[in-house]
């Protein structure tokens, strides 16, 4: 630029050239808890350590779902297809009056993807909820793992209400009466 330095340029070229992830909006725009925010972004970068990753890995000696014990866990099957977290999900998408059923976790972060450009409050609300379902079904995977216990879907879409009635504005706040 005519020979001026500029922070600008400088910080675009250390930044360097990279293609920029479809979902950034969906944690980027996403007013949900930290905690959530990083696991719901290790889980788009498949980096939670799920147990068909563990045993692969030869850490475990099963890799069935703790939460049903009916199929494999996976990032796909533990996030809205295992049953546990299908029913959480449904709840929430029942109460944000959003009709569709819970499918295959890509579908969804798919859809999730398209809501997350939306800027309406029940859009932004559901931004929040999908965090929060993901850190509270994973909460839910450790403690039947660790100890053996786990909430009932109810109580979990309390806990993850409560939740995003902290984080949210008053105008979200008049959605979430249900």
């Amino acid at each position: 630029m005519n020979g001026r330095f500029s922070i600008k340029s400088m910080y675009q070229k250390l930044l360097g050239s990279h293609e920029k992830v479809n979902w950034r909006r969906l944690i980027c725009n996403n007013k949900a808890t930290p905690k959530s925010l990083i696991i719901t972004w290790l889980t788009l970068w498949g980096r939670l350590p799920t147990l068909d990753r563990l045993f692969t890995w030869k850490v475990v000696s099963t890799n069935v779902c703790p939460l049903c014990a009916n199929c494999p866990e996976s990032v796909q099957h533990l996030f809205f297809e295992c049953s546990y977290s299908a029913d959480i999900w449904q709840k929430v998408l029942v109460a944000l009056q959003f009709s569709r059923t819970p499918s295959t976790f890509d579908l969804e972060l798919r859809w999730m993807i398209s809501v997350a450009k939306r800027t309406s409050a029940r859009c932004k609300l559901l931004m929040m909820f999908f965090a929060e379902c993901i850190y509270s079904i994973w909460l839910q995977r450790n403690a039947k793992v660790f100890t053996q216990t786990c909430l009932s879907p109810a109580d979990v879409l309390k806990e993850i209400k409560f939740r995003v009635a902290c984080k949210a504005t008053d105008d979200q706040k008049q959605l979430l009466l249900f």
